[in-house]
């Protein structure tokens, strides 16, 4: 079965749904050969959570530096992200993203969590999304070991397009099998990402 890929800035650009029960960011560390000297670069990623329980990555960005977390709230904001309950992210993102739009993000994960006023299902929505983008993570991390150094950004922004593209079907996929009853006796714990990279 063949799959449609966007190019890398189709992609980065795509237009995001209003509203996210839960969002996480996540950090991606690529080798970089540029000149002949091997450096890393470090990109952000994004996986948004659904009321319905559907997941759906944002996207992906190079760290350029301090502006950096400005530069993702505004592409974000740009994008059509207006109201998130829960965000899991570093200080600088979360500061970022509520100096962007006051009222984009309720509350992050740790303020919810030590409150005490996440319900169940709050805390079944947080569990779900820790789980799919630690997979996530380790999946990334490997197709990027396999894959070697990259010759430029734009071979780094074009891989990571592909990747995250096919890991966003694999969720898709997870959502569906989430969806259908269990049988009777098995839990019904998501198995995110289980697929090879």
């Amino acid at each position: 079965m063949t799959y449609f890929f966007w190019d890398s800035t189709d992609w980065f650009g795509s237009t995001l749904c209003c509203r996210y029960t839960l969002v996480q960011f996540g950090k991606l560390r690529l080798p970089m050969r540029i000149d002949g000297v091997l450096t890393i670069a470090e990109w952000h990623w994004a996986l948004g959570l659904f009321t319905s329980g559907q997941f759906q990555v944002f996207g992906a960005w190079r760290d350029e530096g301090p502006e950096t977390p400005q530069r993702i709230a505004s592409d974000l904001h740009d994008r059509g992200l207006e109201r998130v309950h829960t965000l899991s992210a570093d200080d600088g993102l979360v500061a970022a993203m509520k100096a962007r739009h006051p009222k984009l993000c309720e509350r992050t994960v740790a303020e919810l969590v030590e409150s005490g006023a996440a319900s169940y299902r709050m805390r079944q929505a947080i569990r779900w999304t820790d789980a799919a983008a630690q997979r996530l993570q380790e999946r990334m991390s490997r197709a990027a070991k396999k894959h070697g150094p990259f010759a430029d950004h734009a071979a780094a922004a074009e891989f990571i397009a592909q990747a995250f593209q096919r890991a966003d079907r694999d969720l898709l996929a997870d959502y569906w099998d989430r969806a259908k009853p269990p049988p009777y006796g098995v839990s019904a714990a998501p198995r995110v990402l289980v697929r090879a990279a």
